[in-house]
């Protein structure tokens, strides 16, 4: 019984070398991507986002998003007066309401002069 039982162990040593053989041909950089994407997803798991996690949560710029805010068009608060928030059940309703007809980002024309209002708003951030 003592010779199937050490044949039992060396199988199971071989197979732990492979997996470890294995193990060391995942790069870290691999490693490192995964864990950012990992971290970058935590935002779903929260019901009230930054400018950051909604600009992931929306795939869109952070310029735009500051144009949503400037403009009303999205649903943001300031407690404070200065950081904008957002929360994720409103985003939610307003991707809703806004999906078949949201306005089309294109570049305005330089010569226009920017919303003053909306470089307040980018200054309180």
């Amino acid at each position: 019984m003592a010779k199937k039982e050490i044949e039992h162990l060396e199988k199971r040593i071989e197979l732990l070398e492979m997996q470890v053989k294995e193990l060391k041909t995942v790069e870290p950089d691999i490693i490192n991507q995964r864990f950012k994407s990992i971290e970058d997803t935590l935002y779903s798991t929260k019901d009230i986002l930054n400018m950051k996690e909604v600009c992931q949560y929306l795939d869109i710029s952070q310029s735009l998003l500051y144009k949503l805010t400037c403009n009303g068009e999205i649903p943001h608060f300031k407690p404070r007066g200065k950081i904008i928030f957002f929360e994720k059940k409103e985003l939610i309703k307003w991707i809703k309401n806004n999906g078949s007809h949201a306005p089309i980002d294109t570049p305005e024309p330089l010569s226009q002069e920017p919303n003053a209002s909306c470089n307040d708003e980018k200054e309180d951030s």
